[in-house]
Order: structure tokens, then sequence, then C-alpha cells
């Protein structure tokens, strides 16, 4: 073991997380695997995330903070935080969530085993303030049998977090899958394309990341013109995946969550994420999603869907206003007879 030269590198951005680091950054210093180092790019932060951070860095000779006073979001501090790492691995860690003491130990044994470029795990979800937790198997647990193609077929049909597996330094590097800047949802944008373009993907049926979800998200909030952010990511997504060579091997499974990721989510998210309709953005979006995918509606994933999801999707499109209306109704109703 050396710490001069970590297996694994932990990246974790950090804007204003003073209060969840105590946690986060002692799950990783606290694995039960050692030849590790934890990178942490402090995004500008205006509360005492910093101050935490040197705290550790002065006791911890495996945490490296690196402090930026222009805040460049979370994709420009997860690709700082890369190229100043070291670790042959990568694994990313969000500033208010925590990882189990073997998540590093039992990816790297996956991955020496395997000699995989990805090892993909479960995670739980935890309210903090009320002791609930959930565990949530994105790809399956039939997933740990599957191999090459099939693995990857059923990432993209499925979908998984960027940080829901432990990646090797190589396949961001060798493919040119940085994230991008300036925006948000930046891991619509290669999550995906990483995930896929790796060679021997292995999935595990381990428990090894913990999501918080009761804490504030801008990602989360009402009225917040960032999440259309979604539609510029999921279009980089698409270009990623045909530059990959991918798009020819994939093309229905792909167009599937393209369709989501690019039309759905945005027609949903315009109606209900707002208090008035985004009309200019369901615009974009329903005629964007022809030119990119022509003959979306016989895609055989889309198809499949029950007739009730498409009629809903057709209807939301369709009579955005009206749908909205109804559901502030429904809401009032709701909120008169409680």
């Amino acid at each position: 073991m050396s710490h001069d030269h970590p297996l694994v590198s932990v990246i974790m951005p950090v804007h204003n997380a003073g209060a969840y680091l105590g946690e986060s950054v002692g799950s990783a210093l606290a694995q039960t695997y050692g030849n590790l180092e934890l990178v942490c790019f402090n995004d500008a932060s205006t509360d005492n995330s910093l101050e935490i951070l040197c705290g550790y860095a002065s006791c911890d000779p495996r945490v490296k903070v690196i402090d930026s006073d222009v805040n460049v979001g979370p994709g420009g501090a997860r690709n700082r935080a890369i190229k100043a790492s070291s670790g042959e691995y990568l694994m990313f860690l969000d500033a208010d969530d925590r990882l189990t003491p073997e998540a590093l130990r039992q990816c790297v044994d996956a991955a020496c085993q395997a000699d995989a470029e990805v090892v993909f795990f479960d995670y739980r979800r935890f309210e903090s303030g009320t002791g609930r937790t959930s565990a949530v198997s994105p790809l399956g647990d039939d997933a740990s049998a599957l191999e090459g193609d099939d693995l990857r077929r059923r990432i993209l049909q499925r979908t998984t977090s960027i940080w829901s597996a432990m990646y090797a330094r190589r396949v961001i590097e060798d493919n040119d899958l940085y994230f991008p800047e300036g925006v948000f949802y930046e891991d619509n944008a290669v999550g995906m394309a990483i995930q896929t373009i790796a060679s021997n993907p292995v999935k595990i049926n381990a428990t090894l990341y913990e999501y918080r979800v009761d804490n504030q998200s801008i990602t989360r909030s009402a009225n917040n013109y960032r999440f259309f952010d979604r539609i510029g990511t999921a279009v980089t997504l698409l270009g990623h995946l045909r530059r990959l060579g991918l798009y020819r091997r994939f093309r229905d499974e792909i167009d599937y969550q393209f369709i989501n990721l690019y039309y759905v989510n945005t027609v949903f998210g315009a109606i209900y994420s707002f208090d008035t309709v985004q009309m200019a953005e369901i615009r974009q979006v329903r005629d964007g999603v022809k030119r990119f995918i022509p003959g979306y509606s016989d895609n055989p994933y889309y198809r499949r869907q029950p007739l009730s999801r498409r009629l809903k999707i057709a209807t939301h499109t369709r009579w955005p206003r009206l749908i909205k209306l109804l559901s502030n109704l429904h809401r009032l109703l709701h909120r008169r007879r409680g």
C-alpha cells in the first residue's frame, strides 16, 4: 500500500456542504481499504466547508483539497478533481452522501477479479431527520449474472447514477468523457456513455452508497429554470454515444432513453415543476424529438409502455395548460377535503 500512488481516487465536489462533511469525508476515510485518496474540490463555498476540509487534510495525508474562488459548478468541480487525482480508479461521492465501510474494498476486489473497467453496485436512500432508509437496486439483482453487451443493454434500459459505480480512470480520459461545465444535470451528459463504453462491466449485489434525500437541492426546487439544462445535456449524451459507436450497437435502447431524458421528463417538468406552464420548452422538445429520433413513437421500448402511459404523454404534450389547470383544481379540492 502506498499513499503516494493510491489505487482509488474518491472525487468529491463541495459547495456549502459544511453540515454534511463530517459524514461524507468521514465515510471515505473510514474505508477498510486504505490505498485511496480523497480529492475535494471546494467550489467557492461561502460556509465553513473549506475550513472543515483543511482540518481533515492537516490530519490525514490521503485528503487533497483544491480551493476555487470562482464557482464552476458540479461538472467543473468534478473535472478539476479528476485531473488533480492520481488513482487508477475513480469513485464519485457527493458531499452530502456517504460510502459504506466496505465500498472500495468490494469494488477493487471485483475489478481485479474480472479485469473490469466499471463495477456497479446498489445503494440506500436515507433521511437523516427521520432515520428512514430504503434499498435501491437500479440494475436489479439479476444483473450480477449478466456480462458484456447483455449488461450494457440493462444499463441502457434501466439507467443508474454516476455515483453508483467505480470506474477505471482511462474510460473517462481515453474517450474524452469529462463532464460539461456551467450546467446542471451534468451527469446526464456523460453517465451512460462512461458506463457502456467501459470494458468488462461487472455488477455486484452489495449496497455500498448511501444517498441523502432530505437535503436542499437546486435540482429539486420549484420554478428553477436550471431544470431545462437537461435538454442540452441529453443532446450532448446522444452525441457522445454516436461518436463512440455505441449508437449503432444499441440504437433502440439509446433512442428510448433519449426520448425520456430529452422529451418526456422535460414536458412533465415544464408542467408540474413551475407555477406557470413553460410552453416554450415544451414546444422545443416536442419539435426536437422528431428531428433527433424520427418516428420516435415506433421505438419498441416506447411502444411496450402501457397504453395509459403513452396517452398521458400525448395529452400532456398537446394540452399542457389544461392539464395544469386540472392538476391545480385537484390539489385545491384535496386540501378542502383534508
